[in-house]
């Protein structure tokens, strides 16, 4: 089970970091914020399953969260997308 817990905590910080550096060479707002979202929200699924995997979490408890993270990290970034698009851009 270890194992499983190591390999799930590796892929969602692959995920992590590398959305999170992509995400900086992005030109412009809704193409970081693409990166962002799904970078994160599947890293961190990962990451929240891999805590099951150690004994941190029972299966009640990871459900939950990603449920929450599925539902809570696309949501927020749809608000700030509309919002920026709302403004015309302006920085």
């Amino acid at each position: 089970m270890e194992i499983a817990g190591c390999v799930f905590l590796f892929v969602g910080l692959v995920f992590v970091v590398v959305g999170t550096l992509r995400s900086v060479i992005a030109h412009t707002i809704v193409a970081t914020l693409h990166f962002l979202t799904i970078a994160d929200t599947v890293g961190l699924i990962f990451i929240i399953v891999s805590a099951f995997f150690f004994g941190c979490l029972s299966i009640i408890e990871t459900i939950a969260f990603v449920a929450a993270l599925m539902v809570t990290g696309p949501l927020v970034t749809h608000v700030i997308a509309r919002a920026y698009i709302n403004s015309e851009g302006e920085r």
